[in-house]
């Protein structure tokens, strides 16, 4: 009989309960968490909130509207390709360029420190609190840029509104959780506070907490694929708490990892090392043997050995096979060396004869996998005559997708029980060495795939090819999968074999692989130090010019750094302050004292100046159509300018590639190195002139050069000395043809009347250079 039935009133709050499963078992089987696996019940997930609700708008908000993106970008095999800020502002800028994604790494919250922290190298030693509170001011900073726009747009009309650009500033970021930082109570913690902090995203590797080590240094130890399904079902636990649809990212170090913590899970299995050989001692045995006697010759800082307690006979069987190896005698000689030395070089002799008994080890050990090992086996008897159920390839591919009980059954039943010892391999530390490789990274990530919304393999170098390989095995059986990829800074890029535009196109292909999310780690970390290096050396050279020099290209880039109180939201604030006086404060941080109106003067002639030159051109030559003209660096951080014409919807219609630089006596050069009317119907109504006279005008300059010229350059400069603006123009000097600028004939062609200038225009002339001299 039901509660209703029995006539007894059902308790409100137990009714509430069972209404907010109900909700929560609803929204964890949306479209958006399809393919997603978890080990919970909505009812656990209830269990973990209070009768206060909380809510994450900017996390919540942000992982909607994130995950939705990249789904789209997915589907069209698009990609962003981003990097990690070190800094707020730097975020900011990455949002106001374009770039839709942001990337908050381990390794520049490593290298940086903070109140508490000293700067390091990338182990994840520092606090778990840490990169969420460097989050933090990420968030905040793009928050308020996001104000100070919306605030700074309500003052436009709207026809200026329809013509400005409006920057997404969405906290779009996936930071690093390292390892977890520990076990499913550090990692719901460490979720909780990305969450608090408006992070959207993140990211989730498989190293043991404690080894840690950033994913391009060595000594890397795996912990088991249960414990990193464990730390991604933590994780997504924590954020249904929370009612946050985070975007989580599992990454594997398998690629190039060596160590393995446990075997307790068989999906490691068949990656895990084994001796073949049972005619020596184990790893460890030989190892602790040989720093004990390097400590009794006198390498006193050889004392490993004191942190373990091994039996004498093993230590003599390890001595005994040192000794068959002769590598007692080169310790010894080793020892007397550094004795010579005077005692001076101890972690160097370390090395050598760690790296002396590693080899002599591994030359004697056999170290396989068990199916490798069993498939020699076979390929062997197969070659005397042998057969057997399956041949070598057919075993690899049924042994490497199982555990070492189901294979080992399986190669008994083939008569095949050979010695192969995972124990014997185990490192000083306890841990099992392991098969690294892309074979690894794909088995740890089809494993996990179901507990991750996006899968990430970190390697050793930039492969295109190693990519695809990984793309193809995971999307054969998750075809939705998406993907990140790491284009690290620890690569050199000159050393991966790629050509320029095959680095240029790196992204893009990747993209089409299904890796949506492709970051460079710790860019912002190397463009800062570079940005500092450069300008404290122009400041060391050439004082307050090198912060002239920077102004100059705030201006031409038009930057918003050019007016930094702006930047800032002066503005938005003040129009707080007025709000809350009631229109009555006289302490307006931007009124007429301000410094930044110093940076609002027209120090150089403005572009607008020519759009006013090619309106009066459009109109004499019925153009059904404006032109717009930009001023820009060529591509990013070049030297080169261009100065381009284009139509209101963007269609790049001329261009000019140039450089300006001085001669030894200070007298400014136009260099060009390229110039083109791609529409051939604007061509010979002396548009390129137009050009030419505004940055003779921009850039007060005394002759023009251009670079590798063709004969159209030719008769264009020959051209241009008859309407004024040329005195001389010859090309004696190499393949270069230099005009010399009538001084005379630009100032007539500037004059306020425009009388010269139209008739330019209007091919009412050529006058020479005399008569405009004589008028």
């Amino acid at each position: 009989m039901s509660t209703f039935d029995s006539g007894v009133a059902k308790d409100p709050a137990v009714s509430l309960f069972e209404s907010e499963i109900g909700e929560t078992a609803r929204r964890l089987a949306s479209p958006r968490f399809e393919g997603v696996t978890r080990l919970y019940s909505a009812r656990q997930v209830v269990e973990q909130q209070g009768t206060i609700p909380a809510d994450y708008t900017v996390a919540r908000v942000a992982a909607e509207q994130f995950y939705d993106r990249l789904r789209q970008l997915f589907a069209e095999r698009k990609q962003i390709t981003t990097f990690g800020p070190y800094s707020p502002s730097q975020a900011v800028t990455l949002k106001r360029m374009g770039i839709e994604g942001i990337y908050l790494g381990g390794w520049a919250t490593s290298a940086k420190g903070s109140v508490t922290e000293d700067p390091g190298p990338d182990l994840a030693s520092y606090p778990l609190s840490q990169v969420p509170e460097e989050a933090a001011p990420i968030v905040r900073a793009l928050l308020t840029a996001d104000r100070n726009q919306r605030f700074a747009r309500s003052r436009l009309s709207e026809a200026e509104r329809a013509a400005a650009h409006e920057v997404d500033y969405r906290p779009f970021i996936i930071a690093d959780a390292d390892t977890g930082h520990g076990g499913d109570a550090h990692v719901r913690n460490l979720v909780r506070r990305f969450v608090e902090a408006g992070i959207p995203g993140y990211h989730i590797e498989d190293q043991k907490p404690g080894t840690k080590k950033c994913g391009h240094q060595g000594g890397k130890v795996l912990v088991g694929v249960d414990e990193q399904i464990k730390r991604l079902n933590a994780a997504r636990f924590q954020l249904d708490v929370m009612w946050v649809p985070g975007i989580i990212v599992a990454r594997t170090d398998a690629e190039a990892a060596t160590f393995l913590e446990g075997r307790g899970d068989e999906r490691d299995h068949p990656f895990i090392l084994g001796a073949t050989n049972a005619d020596l001692p184990a790893y460890k045995v030989g190892y602790l043997a040989l720093v004990r006697k390097l400590h009794e010759l006198g390498v006193g800082d050889a004392r490993g050995h004191l942190l373990y307690r091994i039996s004498d006979a093993e230590y003599d069987e390890g001595s005994a096979w040192l000794a068959q190896m002769g590598l007692l005698l080169e310790l010894e000689e080793m020892a007397r060396a550094f004795q010579r030395a005077g005692g001076s070089s101890a972690e160097e002799l370390l090395d050598r004869a760690e790296t002396l008994y590693l080899d002599a080890w591994l030359s004697e050990v056999g170290l396989k996998s068990y199916p490798e090992a069993v498939a020699d086996v076979i390929e062997f008897r197969a070659g005397e005559g042998q057969s057997f159920d399956m041949t070598a390839g057919e075993w690899l591919a049924f042994a490497n997708r199982t555990s070492f009980h189901a294979a080992r059954c399986k190669a008994r039943s083939m008569g095949i029980d050979m010695f192969w010892d995972c124990e014997a391999a185990k490192t000083p530390e306890g841990y099992y060495q392991v098969q690294g490789g892309i074979e690894y990274a794909i088995a740890r990530s089809l494993a996990v795939a179901p507990f991750a919304d996006i899968l990430w393999m970190e390697t050793k170098t930039a492969d295109l090819a190693d990519a695809r390989r990984f793309a193809e095995a995971i999307h054969a059986e998750f075809p939705a999968k998406m993907l990140a990829y790491n284009l690290s800074p620890s690569f050199n890029w000159d050393t991966t074999g790629m050509s320029e535009e095959e680095m240029r196109r790196f992204p893009e292909e990747l993209g089409k692989l299904g890796f949506v999310f492709n970051f460079i780690t710790y860019g912002g970390h190397q463009i800062d130090g570079l940005a500092a290096e450069e300008f404290a050396a122009a400041l060391k050279q050439d004082g307050m010019l090198s912060l002239a020099r920077l102004q100059r290209k705030f201006r031409l880039v038009e930057s918003p750094y050019r007016t930094p109180q702006t930047l800032v939201g002066g503005p938005r604030v003040d129009a707080a302050l007025m709000a809350s006086s009631g229109g009555t404060a006289a302490t307006k941080a931007m009124g007429k004292g301000s410094t930044q109106h110093q940076h609002l003067v027209q120090t150089e002639v403005p572009v607008k100046l020519l759009e006013g030159w090619l309106a009066m051109w459009a109109k004499h030559y019925q153009i059904p159509y404006s032109l717009t003209a930009g001023l820009r660096p060529h591509t990013a951080g070049s030297e080169l300018l261009e100065l381009t014409l284009s139509t209101a919807g963007g269609e790049k219609v001329a261009n000019i590639v140039f450089d300006v630089i001085a001669d030894r006596r200070g007298r400014s050069i136009l260099s060009v190195r390229d110039q083109n009317t791609f529409d051939s119907d604007l061509r010979k109504k002396r548009l390129m002139t137009l050009n030419h006279l505004f940055l003779i005008h921009r850039y007060k300059i005394w002759s023009v050069h251009y670079v590798s010229p063709t004969d159209d350059n030719r008769y264009q400069a020959q051209k241009m000395k008859t309407h004024g603006l040329f005195s001389d123009v010859h090309d004696e000097v190499g393949d270069v043809i230099v005009a010399d600028v009538s001084a005379d004939g630009v100032k007539a062609l500037l004059a306020p009347d425009h009388e010269r200038l139209n008739a330019l225009i209007q091919r009412m002339y050529p006058y020479s250079p005399v008569d405009i001299a004589d008028s």
